[in-house]
């Protein structure tokens, strides 16, 4: 046997020696287990206390649902919609566990929150706006145009001439079917037209908005500038005349047809208008001007002929002429 066996032993001797020989005196136990006795109750009763002090304050907190006591016990005749859906309770569960708490109205059915859209508003017939229907005057009537400058039968030595008048406000106005006047906000019109030699017959047509149009004509004369030849024999000056004529018309449709026929000549010289069927003079004035109405009484309906104006020279204009009245 080894040292190290012999210790062994030795120690293991005195261990069971000690445990053996321990005296355990039965008041120690007795005490032992009142005193865990007695800790176990009382925490028994400090959770019990604890529980009925938080469910004492929960109730006075909460207090009753006033909104489910009434003094009437007669069911309201409308729906309640609940905001929380309650749970119906099977009928044959009917353990403690799962009753309902006091003051709680369990509905015994169901009802899901159905989302309402408001009614479209619609005014009522009354108010309604009323239609009314108006009539418009159809415009018929003729616009007004006036000519106020040149008058008819005016003569002129210069070339361009301004035509004006008045017409209705919002009228347009064209001279000869194609050159548009300016036609200001108040009806008043203007327009500058270039004269041929001799007479130039002029006819204006005024439209309104509506279409309606009116016609007015006016006949001026130009008149070319004399021709001058001066000749100086010491201080004597000597002016030539050039003999102009001109016709208004042309033709005519009147019972006892006439023409009017004008120019320039020699102040003071006669002027002599003659045809197969009617003849006239005229005698120039003052500025070399002669005019002279001429009649054709017995002139044949619807044949041309010719008239001529011959002045104190004899130099002769010739025209033509045509009675348009059948008779």
């Amino acid at each position: 046997m080894t040292t190290l066996d012999t210790l062994a032993r030795s120690s293991a001797g005195a261990i069971h020696h000690s445990v053996a020989y321990v005296p355990v005196r039965p008041t120690s136990i007795t005490g032992a287990v009142a005193k865990l006795a007695f800790w176990t109750f009382g925490r028994y009763i400090m959770a019990g206390a604890v529980a009925g002090i938080i469910l004492v304050g929960a109730l006075f907190i909460v207090g009753p649902n006033d909104a489910n006591v009434t003094g009437d016990s007669t069911p309201p005749t409308t729906a309640v919609t609940p905001t929380t859906v309650a749970t119906a309770i099977p009928e044959t569960d009917l353990s403690e566990a799962n009753l309902p708490e006091p003051n709680v109205i369990v509905p015994t059915t169901v009802v899901d929150p159905v989302d309402h859209n408001a009614a479209p508003v619609v005014p009522p017939a009354a108010l309604a706006p009323e239609t009314t229907t108006t009539s418009v005057a159809l415009d018929v009537e003729p616009p007004l145009l006036k000519i106020d400058s040149p008058n008819d039968g005016d003569r002129f030595e210069t070339a361009v001439l301004r035509f004006s008048g008045r017409t209705e406000v919002g009228a347009s106005v064209l001279a000869s079917g194609k050159f548009a006047a300016t036609v200001a906000s108040d009806g008043s019109w203007y327009i500058d037209l270039v004269l041929a030699p001799g007479a130039n017959g002029v006819v204006f047509a005024a439209s309104d908005v509506a279409g309606n149009k009116t016609a007015a004509s006016v006949t001026v004369f130009f008149d070319e500038p004399k021709t001058v030849e001066t000749t100086t024999t010491t201080s004597t000056t000597v002016v030539t005349w050039e003999f102009t004529a001109n016709q208004k018309y042309g033709s005519c449709e009147l019972p006892v047809p006439y023409d009017i026929f004008s120019g320039k000549t020699k102040p003071g010289a006669n002027v002599t208008v003659s045809s197969p069927y009617g003849n006239g003079t005229a005698t120039a004035n003052a500025d070399g001007a002669w005019s002279v109405k001429v009649e054709f009484p017995t002139a044949p309906f619807n044949v041309p002929f010719v008239v001529s104006a011959t002045d104190y020279k004899g130099t002769t204009k010739t025209f033509e002429f045509v009675n348009l009245y059948s008779g």
